[in-house]
């Protein structure tokens, strides 16, 4: 009896063990996107404005190929690398904007808002949620939905009609932000995937809270 206790015992140790590796890598993983989409950004600045719409083009078929083409999926290595980059060239000139039209200080507050918003839903799925796994084919056909809005938006030029996407945006990715933490619990994650994920989630959740502060500041 006692010995099976002591095997249980030392199972569970090196399960948390892993775990524990598992989460670190995971942020890892997180730091280093974040650090190649700085790069990206750095460079943006030296990006000409005749590039920015093609290279928005080529991000949104990317998007929708690996959206779409489970063979894409299976290459998310490359794609994440190609993806990271692409968005931080764009992000410099999107960030730029948001910096002039809230100023400095409005700026820096809107970002630690988003942060702390990403914290708070993680924590929340991680800590209160017991499994949502059942909210990933919801939150996969919203996010099917965005991107067919964001597509119809390019032609649309209704305040209205974009401030609502960048609603739906927001929630969609605080929602992503409580259901990986959830997935993170449950073990149900690689450590390359999940640190892209968040990393996505957080940039996304950022970038619609600015952009929201900006719709809110021109009212």
């Amino acid at each position: 009896m006692a010995e099976a206790s002591q095997q249980t015992k030392n199972y569970n140790m090196k399960k948390n063990k892993d775990q524990a590796k598992a989460y670190g890598k995971v942020w890892l993983f997180f730091v280093y996107y974040w650090i190649i989409f700085g790069i990206g950004c750095y460079f943006g600045q030296f990006l000409p404005m005749s590039w920015r719409k093609p290279l928005s083009i080529a991000l949104l078929v990317l998007v929708l190929i690996t959206l779409f083409t489970n063979r894409a999926r299976k290459s998310g290595l490359v794609i994440s690398h190609i993806y990271t980059v692409v968005v931080g060239l764009l992000a410099y000139a999107t960030f730029t904007s948001y910096l002039q039209n809230l100023g400095e200080e409005v700026f820096y507050k809107n970002v630690i808002l988003a942060i702390a918003a990403f914290i708070v839903f993680g924590l929340i799925g991680y800590f209160l949620i017991g499994n949502a796994s059942s909210m990933g084919k919801y939150l996969f056909v919203t996010l099917i939905a965005l991107v067919i809005a964001g597509i119809v938006g390019m032609f649309i030029h209704n305040p209205i009609f974009h401030t609502i996407i960048t609603v739906v945006g927001l929630l969609l990715f605080l929602l992503y932000t409580l259901y990986d933490f959830n997935r993170m619990k449950r073990g149900k994650f690689s450590p390359r995937e999940m640190g892209f994920n968040l990393f996505i989630n957080l940039l996304h959740i950022i970038k619609y809270v600015l952009n929201l502060a900006v719709r809110m500041n021109k009212r």
